[in-house]
């Protein structure tokens, strides 16, 4: 019989249900359908929209002409991520484990790798060009040193490593948050019978720890490899792209900012989204194979 209550309960759940399923109807459905679609059509010489390859000729055209930012864009995204993908996650992976074993300290220097995660990256952002600049804390110390004052994001040797230098540092956080989280599953039960059976830190990490964590660190690995050309630094608020900064992502973001149409670059964001497809599930049948190898 159908009640009252049974009707209040099919409100709610549908009330619960609504704004999720219609905003993924409209902000992935429609905008992935309709991207698709821009990414073939273009405007001819009679103003009509006509169905083309002519933005993928655009784009190869792009690509292969004389003093294009386009390899240049590809080397700084491929160094941001592995900047921000692999070092700082082998970097974080030993002080996360430091913050799990709760040796002396770890309160206060958890407290310091996680702020920054806290402040707006428009804050951390002025903070770092102002310690940076001429008349920050740098420039007086390389002036006191009577040594000439480093531009380091207006000079094209120095920009790429200064924003890098800026990922890695301020990138701990968030990386730590993740591996903390795993490692907070572990079960303790574990970690004592290790203990009685006299392994050394090092043996527990890498027989206990890391096996522990190993699906996490896969399926982060795995959003990663997807994410390749979405990899970019804090570009947009330290350099605009200038002093040869320019990632495939920021370049993306260029070509949406000033675009008259978004023919050209959903055809761009449709290119790279299908070369980040084989490389997202080849290393997805890589680590599951590595997984049923040790199982």
């Amino acid at each position: 019989m159908y009640t009252k209550s049974k009707f209040a309960q099919n409100v709610f759940l549908l009330t619960i249900f609504a704004i999720p399923v219609l905003n993924f109807l409209v902000f992935w459905v429609y905008l992935n359908f309709s991207s698709i679609t821009l990414a073939f059509q273009n405007v001819n010489a009679e103003g009509e929209i006509v169905w083309s390859l002519a933005n993928y000729r655009a784009l190869f055209k792009f690509m292969t002409m004389k003093g294009s930012i386009f390899w240049n864009a590809l080397r700084n995204t491929a160094l941001y991520w592995i900047t921000s993908s692999v070092i700082a996650y082998f970097l974080a992976f030993p002080l996360c484990y430091f913050f799990f074993k709760k040796i002396r300290g770890y309160k206060f220097f958890r407290f310091v790798v996680f702020l920054p995660t806290l402040i707006s990256a428009t804050v951390l952002t002025s903070v770092f060009k102002q310690v940076i600049a001429a008349n920050g804390p740098i420039g007086i110390m390389l002036e006191n040193a009577g040594r000439d004052y480093i531009p380091f994001l207006s000079d094209d040797r120095y920009a790429i490593w200064t924003c890098l230098f800026y990922s890695l540092l301020f990138g701990f956080g968030a990386n730590s948050l993740v591996i903390s989280g795993a490692m907070s599953q572990i079960n303790e039960s574990l970690i004592d019978a290790g203990k009685i059976d006299g392994t050394n830190m090092w043996t527990e990490l890498t027989r206990i720890i890391i096996p522990m964590v190993w699906p996490t660190m896969s399926a982060i690995f795995i959003q990663a490899i997807a994410g390749f050309f979405n990899a970019s630094g804090p570009i947009l608020l330290l350099t605009q792209g200038n002093y040869g900064t320019w990632t495939i992502n920021y370049w993306i973001f260029q070509q949406v900012y000033g675009a008259t149409n978004y023919y050209f670059p959903a055809a761009v964001g449709l290119f790279f989204a299908l070369l980040s497809m084989p490389l997202t599930f080849f290393s997805k049948w890589l680590l599951k194979r590595r997984n049923a190898a040790e199982a």
